[in-house]
């Protein structure tokens, strides 16, 4: 692969939505970092992304040699909590924990101190008086910049591919405004990094010009503390590509990718929209999870396939349909594969191995790690 095949790639990625936006705002940036694996022709890229929400999170962004997925892998949410309860993650009630300047927090499960008087959150160039979740992380960040990164060992677990040497990593680097349309060949760093990669020279990187302090990406209601939240869903239609493959669906003919303004309420808005013509659910790869809300909370008549770990639920009751489209949230999150299937049925194809879209159907996704959704539409004609 050419520098310019290379950059051809993280072109295509970022149209689809599927490179780091670093103005995300479904994801205020707190901080940022890229790092290099590689080893004479096989490399790794990945990008850590975190931010707050409801909760600090960072998203982890891959792209390599011999990766069967690229872009968005994993949103890992059990970053920083006020106790060692993983749970206890609503960080502006920092200020309530702990005595005097100094309080103990969690990063990763392990115990460190921050810093939280005035002086300190003056540092960071925000008010005391009304810390935000994002501008706690920054701050988190500031005091135990290593806390908040993942292990070279967790990244290529999530990858699932054997580990390379680590050659470069930064925080600093020209990163394009892919909101107004800025693409990654358009950057200095990005055209330096690819030719760096194809060549195996780090002489090459050029940071260009360095714009991911966190505050550049930032407007000021990311900034104020505002628990009440107004979440906003937007559809862009992407390319097919390896969706069918990667989620196990066929008869794909527009997908569109969903994104949120905020993580609160998600669920609740795409059953407003699409409740009433849900058809059945396919739960794959957390029967588990599901088998413990169904016993508690779900009296609907289902079906389990042992061998595939796939939980079909037909003829839906109307009352159950809210909690399920709030299970099919939840068990993305934890790396199901759940889709819900709108105006037709959705029916297993034992050839392809794969659940088909009707013609004139529809299927809603959950992005696996839960991060967004898609939907996908068959509009072929029969």
């Amino acid at each position: 692969m050419t520098s310019e095949e290379l950059l051809e790639k993280w072109d295509r990625c970022a149209r689809d939505s599927d490179f780091p936006m670093l103005d995300n705002a479904n994801h205020p940036l707190s901080c940022c970092k890229v790092s290099l694996y590689q080893e004479e022709r096989k490399w790794a890229l990945f990008f850590e992304i975190v931010g707050f929400t409801s909760r600090a999170m960072n998203d982890i962004y891959a792209y390599g040699s011999g990766f069967d997925k690229e872009g968005l892998v994993m949103g890992y949410d059990e970053l920083l909590s006020l106790s060692e309860d993983v749970s206890d993650d609503w960080l502006p009630d920092i200020e309530n924990r702990g005595t005097k300047d100094k309080v103990t927090i969690y990063a990763k499960g392990k115990p460190i101190e921050v810093d939280i008087s005035e002086k300190a959150i003056e540092s960071i160039d925000v008010a005391p008086e009304n810390m935000a979740g994002v501008s706690i992380v920054r701050l988190v960040f500031n005091q135990n910049p290593d806390s908040l990164w993942l292990s070279p060992e967790e990244l290529f677990e999530i990858t699932a591919t054997k580990q390379l040497p680590l050659v470069y990593s930064t925080t600093e680097w020209e990163h394009p405004d892919i909101a107004v349309g800025e693409l990654p060949s358009d950057s200095v760093f990005f055209q330096t990094l690819a030719e760096a990669i194809v060549t195996n020279n780090l002489d090459c990187i050029n940071t260009g010009d360095v714009n991911t302090f966190w505050k550049n990406w930032l407007d000021e209601e990311a900034l104020a503390n505002i628990e009440i939240v107004d979440t906003k869903m937007f559809q862009k239609k992407i390319d097919v590509a390896d969706f069918e493959c990667d989620y196990e669906l066929r008869g794909v003919s527009e997908l569109y990718k969903i994104t949120f303004s905020s993580e609160y309420d998600r669920y609740q808005l795409l059953f407003s929209m699409y409740g009433e013509i849900s058809q059945n659910f396919v739960f794959q790869n957390n029967p588990g999870y599901l088998e413990e809300s169904f016993s508690r909370d779900i009296e609907s008549e289902h079906k389990y396939d042992q061998d595939k770990s796939v939980y079909v639920l037909n003829n839906v009751k109307e009352k159950e349909l809210r909690d399920l489209y709030e299970l099919a949230e939840m068990g993305s999150e934890d790396g199901g594969l759940n889709r819900i299937f709108l105006y037709k049925e959705g029916l297993y194809d034992s050839k392809e191995k794969a659940y088909k879209i009707p013609s004139g159907g529809s299927c809603l996704v959950w992005g696996i790690g839960g991060n967004e959704a898609f939907l996908a539409r068959n509009f072929e004609s029969q």
